[in-house]
């Protein structure tokens, strides 16, 4: 198959019939593992964060929560979870929702929710969020999952038969990536739609949105790689065998989260708090939050939880790498 450049090619890789998100094994078991993954206190901390949200009177009751890009919806259960036990009736106001255009996922985080109590209503895009007075919003691992355009020297990445082959920039290309990232690396021109669809959506609505992801502030070379049964694949390993890993693998790079400030600030709306994981959660409450657990529970239930919950905040686990980006309606 022919793609004149990279991003087709992603996007049907991840996301066409019988791609890879279509059928994606995450967790212990699976190809990756994300930190929904490692503990059930990142939802925790998220409804906690919420909750003091709702305390201070920047969100209000009735209020919809909405995960975009939920996956098996694990993480929405965890926060349903938490907001229960930390509450009295907050949950009784609250409707949860799942942004998620695949069908298969839908049905899969419907079922799911559905065993842990929880009623979830699904939309296929944030056009779906229109008439929202309140809303927590949040998205783990949701930016690296656009396709992206790989550019370097001048010259972008096509795909001709399964073989990569760069070739130079034309000029409508190089006006594009002038006004967007001039940088080149991976360049992810879908992000400036979803960002202007998404406040355009939340026009006169009062929300925080929450994103955590991996990768950094500032530009970063092509750093495009897959994952298969936890092993890392490098770019060169990816364009040596396009044919035969093609929607058998994940595709991820990292985030710019300096890009995507900019593009939140370019539609006017607040940029609250940008961090390291570690720090984004402990600023949203993590640490009070693991205090409340202890008071709560045996201490042998808190002493095993507690370490799970450390790789989200630990430099050598997933609280590095990881970066957290809250953002508001103005």
């Amino acid at each position: 198959m022919d793609w004149h450049s990279f991003a087709p090619c992603m996007q049907e890789w991840l996301y066409g019939k019988g791609g890879y998100y279509r059928h994606a094994h995450i967790g212990a078991k699976g190809d990756f593992y994300t930190s929904v993954s490692a503990s059930g206190f990142l939802g925790g901390t998220l409804a906690f964060y919420l909750l003091r949200l709702l305390e201070k009177g920047e969100l209000e009751l009735p209020l919809s929560v909405v995960e975009i890009g939920a996956g098996f919806g694990r993480l929405m259960a965890d926060l349903a979870c938490f907001l229960k036990d930390l509450s009295v009736g907050v949950v009784d106001g609250v409707r949860f929702v799942c942004v998620e255009p695949l069908n298969e996922l839908a049905m899969l985080q419907k079922e799911s929710l559905a065993k842990e109590g929880i009623q979830v209503e699904h939309i296929e895009s944030v056009a779906g969020l229109r008439g929202l007075h309140n809303a927590f919003l949040y998205c783990n691992e949701l930016w690296d999952s656009f396709a992206c355009e790989l550019v370097q020297g001048g010259q972008i990445l096509s795909v001709q038969d399964f073989k990569p082959v760069w070739r130079a920039l034309e000029d409508s290309e190089l006006k594009r990536l002038e006004g967007f990232y001039p940088l080149g690396g991976c360049v992810p021109f879908a992000w400036a739609d979803f960002v202007a669809h998404l406040c355009q959506s939340l026009e006169g609505a009062k929300w925080h949105f929450v994103n955590l992801d991996y990768g950094q502030y500032g530009f970063e070379p092509i750093s495009l790689r897959g994952y298969k049964a936890h092993q890392v694949l490098g770019f060169e390993d990816i364009l040596s065998d396009l044919r035969g890993l093609y929607r058998q693998i994940d595709l991820t790079y990292d985030v710019d989260f300096a890009l995507l400030e900019g593009l939140f600030k370019a539609q006017g709306v607040r940029s609250v708090f940008y961090g390291t994981q570690c720090a984004t959660l402990l600023d949203m409450g993590f640490a009070t939050l693991l205090e409340l657990f202890a008071e709560s529970v045996p201490y042998a239930t808190y002493q095993k939880e507690a370490f799970k919950a450390h790789a989200l905040i630990s430099p050598e686990g997933l609280g590095e790498r990881f970066k957290g980006l809250i953002v508001a309606s103005p």
